[in-house]
């Protein structure tokens, strides 16, 4: 058995070669029926600002929920890397028809005149990447920490949602005192309170 930082990269390379295996009419089909789940949450009903990731291919897609979340009239944010700090901001969106930038690891953020950053506080709910979550709401994400920053800055009033395929929930995962668990769980077969 290797040290916790070991066992998690191994899930990471396992979780990202299951997911990129996955065809895009599965990842769409498996996508839809989380954001059927998230949209039927009491938590999300409520809620009025959001904080989505804005997926990479092979990750749940979220621009549904978006969507969904926009003809609710809930107010939509995105995060923004800011590699020097090492830590996300939060930038508004009025849609997903404005002009987006590929930047750092290929992720999606808003391009120049629509970036518009405000305080994490506002926010109410966040819809959290990973490559693997446990049944406690431990997560693993990418190994660069930003969303565990996040979830501190803002943990005593969020409701924070992991969204992942099924086979990226494990019975338990290696976390340390810098992991930030989340509230709760979706996925295409299953919704896990944590």
């Amino acid at each position: 058995m290797g040290s916790p930082e070991e066992t998690k990269k191994s899930i990471r390379e396992e979780k990202a070669r299951l997911r990129g295996a996955l065809s895009e009419t599965s990842i769409r089909e498996k996508s839809r029926e989380i954001t059927r789940k998230l949209g039927s949450l009491a938590e999300f009903k409520a809620c009025r600002d959001i904080l989505f990731f804005l997926s990479l291919p092979s990750e749940v897609q979220t621009d549904e929920m978006i969507q969904l979340a926009l003809g609710l009239g809930k107010n939509i944010y995105v995060p923004i890397v800011d590699r020097k700090r090492r830590r996300l901001e939060i930038s508004a969106i009025p849609g997903l028809d404005i002009e987006f930038e590929k930047k750092q690891f290929g992720i999606l953020e808003p391009g120049g005149s629509h970036l518009n950053i405000v305080s994490p506080e506002i926010i109410d709910f966040v819809v959290v990447p990973g490559l693997a979550f446990d049944l406690k709401g431990g997560r693993i994400g990418y190994g660069a920490g930003y969303y565990d920053k996040l979830l501190k800055e803002v943990s005593g009033h969020v409701v924070s949602v992991g969204v992942a395929y099924d086979f990226q929930v494990m019975d338990s995962i290696p976390q340390t005192e810098f992991d930030v668990p989340v509230n709760k769980i979706l996925t295409e077969k299953n919704s896990i309170i944590c």
